[in-house]
């Protein structure tokens, strides 16, 4: 379970960090003169990428941090409840 985590979080970042790529290399082209594409629709598609790449970020990130504050949690068995009486 927790590799699973783990392999999510890395997948989730490697995903976020391709989106916002894709942004740059978007608007890249567009200031190249390499795109057909509208201006405004550019931006408007490179503002929308950009913030979704950051927001997958965020998520891998919570997911990681969620991770290792589980793994730095130490976890009582039912001996050690039976000591604490």
């Amino acid at each position: 379970m927790k590799m699973e985590n783990r392999n999510r979080a890395m997948l989730l970042a490697v995903v976020g960090a391709y989106v916002i790529y894709l942004a740059y290399q978007m608007m890249r082209d567009q200031l190249d003169g390499k795109s057909s594409m509208a201006m405004w629709l550019c931006i408007l598609a490179v503002v929308f990428f950009g913030i979704a790449g950051i927001t997958v970020l965020i998520l891998a990130w919570k997911i990681s941090r969620k991770k290792d504050e589980e793994e730095e949690a130490p976890k009582e068995t039912p001996e050690d409840e039976k000591a604490l009486k």
